[in-house]
């Protein structure tokens, strides 16, 4: 009976172990299947999914759309001004760029070479490679994109070509075989590699022209003598105008430099026991307050920088070029944006991608410092003084958010970029962060102290703009390089480590002639004021020293 038993017991884990052991076979046979599909459905899904990339965007102040192509060749269309044409770093894969704006209702050719277009233009002037890299990596991102799903649709196609024996009829199954299957597929690659590689010939007159463009000359031409005309004159104004721009730049950097050498002893500093962070606004791509901010805060050392938007002057992908620089003036300490109104998601995704951080509602810790922020709810239209909502949300409904997600947990600094969102914030009881920081209106209000019923306090500041952009900033055409047009601040917070209150503000202004202005430190709390039961919640020890006391 016993012996019964045991063989009965025995036979049953043999049974499992042989299940298991055919479900694992089972498992990885189907992995195995899949992945070998997955790698032939690659090169049908990635030639579809670059083929059919397409992003709008604006190049200058016109708007584009950009549509990815196996010509080989870069095709931009002006409409009825002709279609000119180069050859395509990426070949075989090519572009087509229609220009929008051009030879419609109400425009005329004098606007194409009005000072406003030509300085708008001259980004892709001077920076050509950081511009047309922008596009791409949109394209590139949205190549990506269709491969997925059409890599998505081949392998559901695949799945239910495996279970054709049980979805059609025998007679069909018979005749739909793997060895008719392979040739079928290997029939669609070589038709679409030869495709690829052996692009039509392209029709219509080409006339090639010789432009001077600044790091190379690529073969270009037109197929109309009127674009040719047009391109020969605006590219040359462009360059005139853009080594202006340039040689003026230098000029004001050298005489910036000079003025912030001569004034390192009076940079501001920490006093013992405090932390610096430098905050600054409204940069709107200026190259040249860029390169002198960097400077500053390579000499002056805080431990954190803080962004309250308004980076770009469009939020285009053209204006890569301008992010890199701006996410070099913290030459590697943390970096934290609240992007602005002038901004948008591409911007932010350039951002991210450079190694910023960009808020998007939740608390951040950046070098000791929490700060929370979120980006501008209202978006300038690309060359326009129109604004659209990006969601349903107005600036008084972001800043009461910001109150409501900071209550439970105070944070170091709250990062807005337009005062009503911030005037939610500071009008709030006892506000929950120590440093408000907002920008938008080009002009520095403050330091604000708002004190608490327990003796602390809260900093608003709304900053001034660090490129020097007049307002409106849609007139402020040649900002981005040329020299601040009017003074560029900047902004120095100090901390207490001890009790986390910010004690003092310190301003640095870049004046249009170049002369660098550094204000005296505004005392913004006394310590040794603190109520004795404040101190002591907040530090969990001895009271921290008083300002008199830290300069001694």
């Amino acid at each position: 009976m016993r012996t019964q038993r045991l063989g009965s017991v025995l036979a049953r884990h043999a049974a499992r172990v042989r299940s298991r052991r055919t479900l694992l076979v089972s498992t990885g046979r189907a992995l195995a299947v899949t992945l070998v599909a997955a790698v032939l459905a690659l090169p049908l899904a990635a030639a579809w999914g670059v083929g059919h990339a397409r992003v709008d965007d604006y190049l200058g102040p016109n708007r584009v759309a950009l549509a990815a192509d196996y010509s080989g060749e870069i095709e931009i269309d002006l409409g009825p001004l002709g279609r000119a044409y180069l050859d395509s770093p990426y070949a075989p894969v090519g572009l087509r760029a229609t220009v929008g704006g051009v030879g419609e209702s109400g425009s005329t050719l004098g606007s194409l070479f009005s000072s406003e277009t030509l300085s708008a233009y001259t980004a892709l002037y001077t920076d050509p490679e950081e511009a047309v890299r922008g596009v791409v990596e949109r394209l590139q991102r949205d190549a990506l994109e269709r491969t997925a799903v059409a890599e998505t649709v081949l392998l559901v196609g695949f799945a239910l070509w495996s279970l054709r024996s049980r979805l059609l009829a025998p007679w069909v199954v018979r005749r739909v075989t793997r060895r008719r299957t392979l040739a079928v597929y290997l029939g669609v690659v070589s038709v679409l590699v030869g495709g690829i590689l052996v692009p039509a010939r392209p029709d219509g007159p080409r006339i090639p022209i010789d432009l001077p463009l600044p790091d190379r000359s690529p073969t270009i031409s037109v197929d109309s003598p009127l674009l040719a005309d047009l391109l020969g004159r605006g590219v040359s104004g462009i360059r005139i105008l853009s080594s202006r721009q340039q040689a003026a730049v230098r000029a004001w950097e050298d005489e910036a430099t000079k003025s912030l050498s001569a004034q390192l002893e009076a940079l501001p500093r920490p006093r013992a026991g405090e932390s610096m962070a430098y905050g600054f606004s409204d940069l709107h791509c200026n190259q040249a307050t860029t390169e002198l901010m960097s400077r500053l805060v390579a000499v002056s050392e805080p431990a954190v920088v803080l962004d309250s938007g308004d980076d770009t002057v469009n939020g285009t992908a053209a204006e890569r070029g301008c992010i890199r620089r701006e996410v070099g003036i913290p030459g590697g300490r943390p970096f934290v944006v609240a992007t602005g109104n002038h901004d948008s998601d591409v911007t932010e995704a350039q951002l991210r991608a450079a190694g910023a951080t960009v808020l998007d509602g939740t608390t951040v810790e950046a070098a000791g410092w929490d700060v929370l922020g979120d980006d501008d709810p209202e978006r300038q239209v690309p060359f326009s003084v129109e604004r659209t909502l990006d969601r349903p949300e107005d600036e008084a409904q972001l800043g009461q958010r910001m109150v409501s997600v900071a209550r439970p947990r105070p944070v170091d600094a709250i990062l807005l970029h337009q005062p009503t969102a911030a005037q939610q914030v500071m009008e709030a009881d006892d506000p929950p962060a120590r440093l408000v920081l907002w920008g938008h209106m080009h002009a520095q209000v403050g330091p604000t102290v708002v004190t608490h019923a327990d003796g602390t306090w809260t900093v608003g500041m709304q900053q001034g703009t660090s490129g020097g952009v007049k307002q409106p900033t849609l007139a402020s055409f040649s900002t981005p390089f040329s020299p601040p047009l009017v003074r560029a601040d900047s902004y120095f917070y100090f901390r207490d480590d001890a009790t986390g209150l910010v004690t003092g503000v310190q301003a640095v202004h870049l004046e249009p002639d170049g002369e660098v202005v550094i204000d005296p430190r505004t005392d913004t709390g006394d310590l040794a004021g603190l109520p004795e039961e404040t101190r002591r919640r907040l530090t969990g020890a001895s009271p921290s020293p008083t300002p008199q006391e830290s300069q001694r």
